[in-house]
């Protein structure tokens, strides 16, 4: 009987140390490279959605795939600089803008960097930094993303995960 018992502890015992193995292969290989920090955006969302309905706005305006706006610093004061191949303007904030943006500056670290400029094309607005390994995207139609920032900057593998309506987080997969 001892032998039995030892027999089915040690198959279980292995089972347990399969399936464990399996899921650190599986969190190595399909996780994102970045830290969502949804703690950290949630507060802020009623910003974080102020701006991206005020860029997107903007953004309709042109005929264009996509613009990236920048940021503001304490050198451009209120106006912001729009770019795409096609198009390069001035944005002007406005004084609330300015408040939700700085609130956003403040708070923004995903992937150890700041926020670096903001992405919007056809349905998206993404805040973004340089390394564009991640992100929070705006949907304006709920639908899930299909980039980190912009067509132009496809990355075949990226996570996405949903924060609330509307809300993403995107992020290269390791």
């Amino acid at each position: 009987m001892n032998k039995k018992i030892i027999k089915y502890v040690s198959i279980i015992f292995g089972i347990i140390l399969v399936l464990c193995l399996i899921y650190t292969i599986l969190m190595l290989y399909f996780s994102p490279v970045a830290s969502s920090r949804i703690n950290d955006f949630k507060p802020l969302i009623n910003e974080y959605t102020n701006i991206a309905q005020s860029y997107y706005n903007d953004y309709s305006k042109y005929n264009t795939e996509s613009l990236v706006y920048s940021v503001p610093t304490s050198n451009s004061g209120s106006s912001i600089i729009c770019y795409s191949d096609q198009y390069e303007h001035r944005f002007d904030l406005t004084a609330d803008e300015m408040n939700n943006i700085s609130a956003i500056q403040k708070q923004y670290r995903l992937d150890k960097q700041s926020l670096d400029y903001i992405a919007v094309y056809c349905g998206f607005v993404a805040f973004c930094n340089n390394n564009h390994r991640a992100s929070y995207v705006y949907s304006l139609n709920n639908q899930k993303p299909e980039f980190i920032s912009t067509p132009n900057n496809d990355n075949k593998k990226i996570y996405v995960s949903k924060i609330t309506d509307n809300w993403y987080f995107v992020s290269l997969m390791r």
